[in-house]
């Protein structure tokens, strides 16, 4: 059992580290850390670990160095957010982390509220967050996340990650071992070492954060990210401690699996191979899940029409391609992008 972080949390300057990864993002950077300069709780220290950039990320992080408690850490060559993370983590002092990715930003209350969850209910603090489509607006969520208290929240986070800017204090994030040298779900192995410690799940009481959605961020390749969230979490069935958190664990990788047959569906469609994207379509459904099960349908019956009603409700145009699993050839290269 992880011992608690010391608490509640002091609402002082000097607690807070907000640890970013970056990319090639001269494009985003300054907006991420203009957001960190207008929070009405305020950072004791800002790090952003360079990861090998090959554009000016590190020359427009350092031009913020006179309004924000600013460090730059530049790493030799390109190794990934988890191990970027962990490089910035270890630059710092401070006794609580918020990790923020460089093409994202935090609305004016972001740290106050987490530094506020977490005085409530120390562990691991997630944010809730807004997605923006540049160019097409903001989504919304539906409604409120909600947590309770009593849950078991190892057994939903093994079937999909729904933890967002994690908000945490360093004694636990050592005493787990840190963030691993995956390259695609390195915070949800770290989220779920966390929580199999012990230690509590809690979530912000409003939107904090914005993520930005666009085509060159990593999240964005959802073929790829199946494919990575099929491949850890056949790990983590493996690593379960109980027969409940193996049946959670398979239960993600059938989730996944159904939207990966969707993408492998949709890509063979937009070739026009309508045959094979109706037979991948249909020896998958049906598939985990209300929206993949309905996309899988559609792909069955009428696979253009699939195609084409993906194509008017996506926010933005995949590329030829970018519905394709690594599997089948597409590159594995990273987008140049932020993390």
């Amino acid at each position: 059992m992880v011992r608690k972080a010391p608490g509640p949390l002091a609402r002082d300057p000097a607690d807070i580290a907000v640890i970013i990864p970056a990319f090639n993002s001269a494009s985003y950077i300054d907006q991420a850390l203009a957001s960190l300069a207008c929070q009405t709780l305020r950072p004791r220290a800002v790090v952003v670990a360079d990861d090998c950039s090959t554009d000016d990320t590190a020359g427009r992080a350092r031009g913020w160095s006179g309004r924000l408690p600013l460090e730059v850490v530049q790493l030799d060559r390109n190794q990934g957010p988890g191990v970027a993370r962990d490089r910035a983590i270890s630059a710092s002092r401070s006794p609580f982390l918020a990790m923020l990715d460089a093409d994202d930003f935090f609305l004016p209350d972001h740290l106050e509220t987490m530094a506020g969850a977490y005085a409530a209910s120390p562990g691991l603090v997630s944010a809730q967050e807004l997605s923006w489509h540049p160019g097409k607006g903001l989504d919304f969520p539906s409604q409120p996340r909600r947590l309770s208290r009593r849950a078991n929240h190892l057994i939903p986070l093994l079937r999909s990650n729904f933890v967002n800017f994690g908000f945490f204090a360093r004694e636990l994030y050592e005493s787990v071992g840190g963030f691993s040298d995956l390259y695609y779900c390195e915070d949800w192995d770290l989220w779920i070492r966390m929580l199999r410690s012990g230690a509590n799940l809690t979530v912000g009481s409003h939107p904090t954060a914005v993520h930005r959605v666009h085509p060159h961020s990593l999240s964005f390749d959802a073929a790829r990210i199946a494919e990575h969230g099929m491949a850890y979490l056949e790990t983590a069935v493996r690593a379960a401690r109980s027969p409940a958190e193996a049946a959670a664990a398979r239960a993600g990788i059938h989730t996944l699996r159904g939207k990966l047959s969707f993408y492998q569906a949709m890509e063979l469609a937009a070739q026009g191979d309508v045959r094979g994207a109706r037979q991948v379509a249909r020896a998958a459904f049906p598939a985990r899940g209300v929206r993949s099960s309905a996309g899988l349908l559609a792909m069955a019956i009428a696979p253009g029409s699939a195609v084409r009603l993906e194509q008017l409700t996506r926010r933005y145009r995949i590329p030829e391609g970018g519905y394709a699993p690594a599997s089948t050839g597409a590159t594995t290269d990273r987008p140049a992008d932020g993390e």
